[in-house]
């Protein structure tokens, strides 16, 4: 086996923070203020967008419980369908990540597409049913800005279908808890636990230890 063959670029937490930044700038950030802007000009309660914390204990079971069956499949999802293809974070960048995923990008994204987008294209059309539709829709669609090839799209679109059941089929008024965790849970499955998993299957293949390379990685 060549020497090249051998070499192995990790992705660290100076890495992850070269697209995360800017990623926080142009997407969380904006993804935050609509939904807020929007209440604020129609003069309507927080609860409106879901941020509601009723039921806590079951929203907390069903979060983890639910988004540790959907970290399994987005494991498996990026393994077999996405395709092979990985960068081996570091234990650092594993918990940088995972911080970013379950605390930032999670809520953010349910906050802006269940909690605005749901509820406000339900309140437009009188029906919860375009809410879902139209809100699970352009939550699928809205990654291919991200340059996401359509294997990965059309797990999102998935994803997306349970995000929105757990959204609305807990009792009570609706709350981003549950769901949150849930989608936190995913994303990490599919872009950080996905890496690993995919690494140990690449490492066991090889059938030796691979010379690793401790720079950062174009994503």
């Amino acid at each position: 086996m060549s020497t090249t063959e051998r070499k192995l670029v990790r992705s660290t937490v100076a890495s992850s923070w070269r697209w995360m930044w800017p990623d926080i700038l142009m997407r969380i950030l904006p993804l935050t203020l609509v939904p807020l802007l929007y209440i604020w000009l129609l003069k309507l309660p927080p609860s409106f967008l879901g941020l509601t914390f009723t039921h806590v204990p079951l929203h907390l079971c069903v979060g983890i419980l639910v988004g540790a069956g959907m970290a399994v499949f987005a494991i498996l999802y990026r393994m077999f369908i996405v395709g092979p293809w990985f960068r081996w974070p570091t234990v650092g960048d594993h918990f940088f990540q995972g911080f970013y995923y379950l605390v930032i990008n999670g809520p953010v994204e349910e906050f802006f597409f269940r909690g605005f987008l749901l509820a406000a294209v339900t309140q437009w059309t009188g029906w919860i049913g375009w809410g879902w539709l139209v809100s699970t829709a352009v939550y699928t669609l809205y990654h291919r800005l991200g340059r996401w090839n359509w294997r990965s799209v059309a797990g999102v679109g998935l994803a997306g279908i349970v995000f929105s059941l757990v959204y609305l089929c807990l009792p009570g008024p609706h709350s981003l808890l549950a769901v949150s965790i849930v989608h936190g849970f995913t994303t990490s499955g599919f872009l950080s636990w996905g890496d690993e998993a995919l690494y140990r299957v690449w490492k066991r293949r090889q059938g030796h230890t691979p010379t690793i390379q401790q720079q950062p990685v174009e994503v």
